[in-house]
Order: structure tokens, then C-alpha cells, then sequence
């Protein structure tokens, strides 16, 4: 019985490691010089989403639109956003959960030469330390998911 016992624990304790390796693989990364942080006190926003154009979204093929600086970002199912502008400095990120079931993608910020800058999977992030320049976002969602992130440089 005792072999029982000792054989659940130790089960037990390696089922622990692998969870908090998995949390561990969650978090954001970024090369040296490039930070971000999630603000204090945040909660996932729960707006509804739809094309910035009034078009129907497409899987796989986000649509980006830039309003007084500010990106938006918009799409369906998993995808690579097109190129767009950031200014050097920081920006709030903000990432709408998906529509149907309220499940935040994960997003990973790259530059145009493909240097992953970071992996967000929180509502709310701030970039810092970017050089500027030309950005673009792969979103990794669930088929069915519709999806926002705006992105405010300052």
C-alpha cells in the first residue's frame, strides 16, 4: 500500500512541475533592449468586434486600420496582421478577448525584420523601449474567435 501512496505523490508532484512549466512558457519574451509590463489592476475588456471597415471579417486575414496613431487591429480565427507604424517610445496594447467565449489570444509582436519583441496574452500591456518603425502582430485564436487589439503609442 505504501508503494500506492508514494507512486500518487510522486505523480502528483510531477503533474505540479509540467503545469508551472506550461505557465512559465505563457510568459511574455522579448530580446535584451525591448520590455513590457502588464498595468496593475487590469481586467479584460468585453466590447463586441467587427471590421473597422464595416466588411465582413475573413479567417485568417486581420484588417489593420490607424487613426490618429492609434492601431487597430481586427480578425477572425488565428492570422499575420499586415505592416503598420509604431513611434519609438511605449504603447498601451490593449487585446479584446474572443467574442464567443471570452478567451484572450495570444499575441506576438514582431518587427518587419521578424524579431520576436514579445508574447502578450493579458488585456493589457504596455510596450516599452521600442525603436519605431514598422510592426506587425500573429494572433493565435481558436477558429471560431473574433478578435481586437488597439494598440496607443505614448
Amino acid at each position: 500500500m505504501t508503494v500506492g501512496v508514494q507512486r500518487v505523490r510522486g505523480l502528483a508532484a510531477a503533474g505540479l512541475v509540467v503545469a508551472l512549466g506550461v505557465v512559465a512558457a505563457c510568459q511574455p519574451s522579448a530580446p535584451p533592449g525591448f520590455t513590457g509590463t502588464q498595468p496593475a489592476g487590469t481586467g479584460a475588456p468585453g466590447a463586441s468586434v467587427a471590421a473597422p471597415n464595416g466588411s465582413d471579417l475573413v479567417a485568417g486575414t486581420p484588417v489593420v486600420t490607424t487613426e490618429g496613431g492609434v492601431v487597430t487591429v481586427v480578425g477572425l480565427s488565428a492570422g499575420k496582421s499586415p505592416d503598420f507604424e509604431l513611434p519609438a517610445g511605449s504603447a498601451q496594447m490593449i487585446v479584446t478577448p474572443c467574442a464567443s467565449n471570452q478567451v484572450i489570444p495570444f499575441v506576438t509582436l514582431y518587427d518587419t525584420n521578424d524579431n520576436k519583441l514579445g508574447i502578450v496574452v493579458e488585456p493589457t500591456y504596455t510596450l516599452t523601449k521600442l525603436t519605431g518603425g514598422s510592426y506587425y502582430l500573429d494572433v493565435a485564436a481558436n477558429p471560431a474567435c473574433t478578435w481586437q487589439i488597439v494598440i496607443s503609442p505614448g
